[in-house]
C-alpha cells in the first residue's frame, strides 16, 4: 500500500499519528520557502521598531528635563538664600559704622554682629561657589575683602571720626556686597 493510499484510508482522520506526522510534513513544508531579508523584516516589524525608539527618545528627554529643572531649582534656591545673607552682611556692616557708638556700650551686641557677619560671609561663599559664573567668583572675593575689611568697619580716630581705614573698609564691603549681589542677580536671570 503506498502513502497516498495510507491517507485515504477511513478511520485515518481520527488516528492521532497520523494527524502529528501531517502536521510535521506540513509545518516542513511552510519552512522551506525563500529566507526573509533583513528589509522585509524591517518592513514587517517597522511600527513596532519606530514605537521603542520613541519610547527611548521621550525616556532619555525626559530624564534630561528632569536633571535640568532639579540643578535650577537648587541654584535658585541657594541664589535667595545667598540673597537673604547679603542683606544681613549689608545690616551688620552699616550698624558697625553708623551706628559705632551705640554699640560700643553693648558688648554683646557687637559680638552677636561679628558672629553673624562671619558666619554670613562663609555661608554666601560656600553657597555662591556653587553656582556657574559670575557667582561663584563674586562669593570668593566677597569673603576675603571680609577678612581683610571687617575688623577696621568701626575705626576711630582722636577727633571721634572715622578713621580713613574705617572709610576704606566700608567702601570696599559695599561695592563687595554689591558686586556679589549683582553676580547672584545675573545667575537667576539665566535660569529657566
Amino acid at each position: 500500500m503506498s502513502h497516498d493510499d495510507q491517507r485515504n484510508e477511513p478511520g485515518d482522520a481520527l488516528n492521532p499519528a497520523t494527524r502529528s506526522e501531517r502536521s510535521r510534513k506540513s509545518a516542513a513544508e511552510r519552512n522551506t520557502g525563500p529566507v526573509e531579508t533583513l528589509a522585509e523584516q524591517f518592513r514587517r516589524n517597522s511600527v513596532a521598531l519606530i514605537s521603542l525608539l520613541i519610547a527611548v527618545t521621550a525616556l532619555a528627554y525626559n530624564t534630561w528635563r528632569n536633571e535640568t529643572s532639579e540643578e535650577q531649582r537648587n541654584i535658585r534656591h541657594a541664589a535667595f538664600r545667598v540673597l537673604e545673607a547679603l542683606g544681613t552682611l549689608q545690616q551688620v556692616v552699616d550698624a558697625r559704622f553708623y551706628f559705632r557708638d551705640s554699640l560700643a556700650a553693648d558688648r554683646l551686641t557687637r559680638a552677636e554682629l561679628h558672629l553673624s557677619g562671619y558666619g554670613n560671609a562663609a555661608l554666601s561663599r560656600d553657597l555662591m561657589s556653587l553656582m556657574p559664573e559670575p557667582a561663584a567668583s563674586a562669593g570668593t572675593r566677597l569673603h576675603t575683602d571680609w577678612l581683610a575689611h571687617f575688623e577696621s568697619v568701626d575705626d576711630v580716630g582722636a577727633g571721634g571720626k572715622h578713621t580713613p581705614e574705617a572709610v576704606t573698609a566700608e567702601a570696599e564691603l559695599r561695592e563687595s556686597l554689591d558686586h556679589a549681589r549683582s553676580a547672584v542677580l545675573q545667575v537667576i536671570g539665566t535660569l529657566e
